[in-house]
């Protein structure tokens, strides 16, 4: 079936050619009320001619039918899989998704204390560690431009350096994904998107930071953006933008060397994607993408009265996802995520598939 389905798409694309005409697929295969990671793409059926088929009947048996397969379609939903920001499903269909990723981080910092003019202390700090996050993510279509999402994720660590481990669970997260214009041909889609992230996860300003390792950021914040993309054949181009800011935090009583920390201001952060998807066939996709966030304002008081700014900071990350459709319903996704920036991962390694149990990815009577 796959291959009769390329044959014929071969075969289409040959005679619009030698007609001259332009090949343009259906704008109808947009990804509005696409199931993510899950969405099933029709094979087209085999089509049978002979030599006594007069000319224009073979070509109109050769054009597109209602539900084949074509390249924009298989790439869209490829791309939807690959950066679920960009995809909607239809009012009362619900699904789930279950990401499992690795981040290594390590990175050498010196810590100095001068008096007068001279230095008395200079310590090297070394920090090391490894994470990996299972997340659980439900999406719930309440209209078919407008999407609610839940992401539950559990944590593990282990510090080689402080020769210590965690576990447990992360902080919760609850986002909505909101499409205000009717796709229109000749005009780029829009996604808006916002979260609230909560602090159910173990806060590194309330455990000992020597001893022990947080699975949470340690305080609420909510975030807003908005995403495009583009279909230009055989690739489809995206783009995102976001901003987020975190609440303050106060009642803090962690000792930081000579000092105990009393409050902390977050700050605000944002970021901004780019990136492509490139589908090489009907079962295997890549995508490849470059993401940069940065923080600002962020800002410690300790109980003494001081505080402290620290520098801002800057993450950059490119990021390399192969897509492989395992059955006709499913495509799993693993990603290599690359730090460019002290402030990044060193490496990050990700697999991502969607879950079809107890129901999910049904609609909603």
């Amino acid at each position: 079936m796959k291959n009769q389905w390329m044959n014929k798409t071969l075969l289409v694309l040959s005679i619009q050619i030698l007609m001259g005409t332009a090949y343009a697929a259906d704008t109808t295969a947009e990804t509005q009320g696409t199931t993510v990671g899950a969405q099933e793409t029709a094979v087209a059926s085999s089509v049978e001619t002979n030599a006594t088929t007069p000319p224009h009947d073979a070509s109109n048996a050769l054009q597109q039918q209602e539900g084949d397969a074509t390249k924009q379609t298989n790439l869209e939903e490829v791309f939807t899989s690959n950066e679920r920001q960009y995809s909607l499903i239809k009012k009362g269909d619900i699904s789930a998704f279950y990401d499992v990723d690795y981040t290594y981080y390590r990175d050498t910092q010196l810590d100095l204390e001068m008096a007068q003019g001279s230095l008395y202390q200079l310590r090297v700090q070394e920090n090391a560690s490894h994470t990996l996050t299972n997340t659980f993510t439900v999406q719930y279509g309440v209209l078919d431009n407008l999407t609610f999402t839940a992401s539950l994720p559990l944590v593990a660590k282990t510090d080689n350096l402080k020769d210590t481990s965690t576990a447990g669970l992360g902080d919760i997260s609850l986002g909505t994904r909101w499409e205000p214009f009717p796709l229109k041909t000749g005009r780029l889609p829009l996604i808006l998107f916002g979260n609230i992230s909560t602090k159910t996860g173990d806060s590194p300003y309330e455990i000992n930071p020597t001893t022990d390792l947080a699975t949470g950021k340690g305080y609420y914040s909510a975030g807003v953006g908005a995403s495009t993309r583009k279909y230009i054949d055989p690739v489809v181009l995206f783009a995102s933008v976001s901003a987020n800011y975190g609440f303050k935090e106060s009642g803090l009583d962690q000792r930081r060397g000579p000092r105990v920390i009393e409050e902390f201001d977050p700050g605000i952060s944002g970021g901004f994607s780019f990136g492509f998807a490139y589908s090489f066939n009907y079962d295997v996709s890549m995508t490849m993408s470059y993401q940069q966030s940065f923080n600002t304002g962020a800002e410690f008081t300790y109980t003494s009265g001081e505080s402290y700014s620290p520098a801002d900071q800057t993450s950059s990350t490119f990021a390399i996802s192969l897509g492989v459709r395992v059955s006709p319903e499913t495509i799993v996704n693993g990603t290599l995520g690359i730090g460019l920036t002290e402030d990044a991962p060193d490496v990050s390694l990700g697999l991502s598939f969607p879950l079809d149990i107890a129901g999910f990815g049904k609609k909603i009577s």
